[in-house]
C-alpha cells in the first residue's frame, strides 16, 4: 500500500446501515486501512457504537442513547431504515467492534461522554481485548484526551481543528493548531481540508505529529490530500478514496 490511510467513518455507508457490524466488516473486507466509530455509555454503564447522540435516525428508538439500558438499546432495530435486508441488525457494543476488527484493521474512537468513569472503562476494555496500539482516541471533549493520556499513557490521541474563522488568516490557524499539538500532547492532527497544504503537513511531520485530513468525500478534496503528503484521510465515501489511492 502507497499513500496515505484510508479511515471508513463508520463503516462502509454505501453498502449497509451505518455504524453496524455489517458496515465495518464490510470497510474491512474492502481494504479500508482504518474504521471510524462514536463510543458511548449507557444508563447502566455498558459501552455502545452508535454514531448520534440520539435515537431515531438511524434506529427505531427515541431519545438519548445514554438514557437508556443495554438491554433496551439491543432490543432496537438499527437496519431496517437502510433496506429491508438489513432488519434486526442492532446496535452493536464495543467488544463486538474491537473483536471485529482485532488484527485486521486499525481503530479510531471517538468518545462521546465527557466522563471519567467512561473513560476508564474504555481504556479498560482496549486494554482487555489487546488493541491499545492499533487504537487512536478522539472526542469533541479535549480534557478526557488529556485524562486519557495521563490514565494511558501509550494510548495515542489525535485533536480535531475546524476551518478557521473568517477574521483569522490560514497562517495564524496553522500556527495555532501546532501549539495545541504540543501544548496537548497530541499525535495525530485532525485538519478540516481548508488548513491542509503541503508546507504545514510537512511542517507537522517534521514535528513528529501524523496529519490526518478530515471527511474527504469529494475526488478533488482527496487528490488535494494525497499531493499535499498527508499520512491519512477519513471519508464517507470509501470506494472512492480507494480508487483514487490506488
Amino acid at each position: 500500500m502507497t499513500g496515505p490511510l484510508i479511515v471508513a467513518r463508520c463503516g462502509d455507508l454505501q453498502n449497509a446501515p451505518e455504524s453496524t457490524l455489517p458496515a465495518f466488516e464490510g470497510a474491512i473486507a474492502k481494504g479500508a486501512d482504518v474504521i471510524e466509530f462514536d463510543v458511548h455509555a449507557t444508563r447502566d454503564g455498558a459501552l455502545v457504537v452508535h454514531h448520534d447522540y440520539y435515537l431515531g435516525r438511524t434506529s427505531d428508538g427515541s431519545g438519548a442513547v445514554g438514557d437508556h439500558t443495554l438491554e433496551q438499546l439491543s432490543a432496537l432495530d438499527a437496519g431496517a431504515w437502510f433496506g429491508p435486508q438489513f432488519a434486526g441488525e442492532r446496535i452493536p457494543t464495543l467488544s463486538q467492534v474491537l473483536d471485529l476488527g482485532r488484527g485486521r484493521v486499525r481503530f479510531e474512537i471517538d468518545l462521546r461522554a465527557p466522563d471519567p468513569v467512561f473513560l476508564q472503562q474504555v481504556l479498560d476494555r482496549i486494554t482487555r481485548v489487546g488493541v491499545m496500539e492499533d487504537v487512536e482516541l478522539t472526542s469533541e471533549h479535549v480534557p478526557l484526551l488529556c485524562s486519557a493520556r495521563q490514565a494511558e499513557p501509550q494510548i495515542c490521541v489525535g485533536l480535531f481543528f475546524r476551518p478557521p474563522p473568517g477574521w483569522m488568516a490560514l497562517p495564524l490557524a496553522q500556527q495555532h493548531a501546532m501549539g495545541w499539538m504540543v501544548v496537548f500532547g497530541a499525535q495525530v492532527a485532525h485538519l478540516h481540508r481548508s488548513l491542509v497544504d503541503a508546507r504545514f503537513v510537512a511542517a507537522l511531520q517534521a514535528g513528529g505529529y501524523r496529519v490526518h485530513a478530515s471527511n474527504l468525500n469529494l475526488a478533488p478534496d482527496v487528490g488535494l490530500g494525497i499531493e499535499a503528503g498527508i499520512d491519512q484521510l477519513s471519508t464517507d465515501r470509501l470506494e472512492l478514496a480507494l480508487s483514487i489511492r490506488g
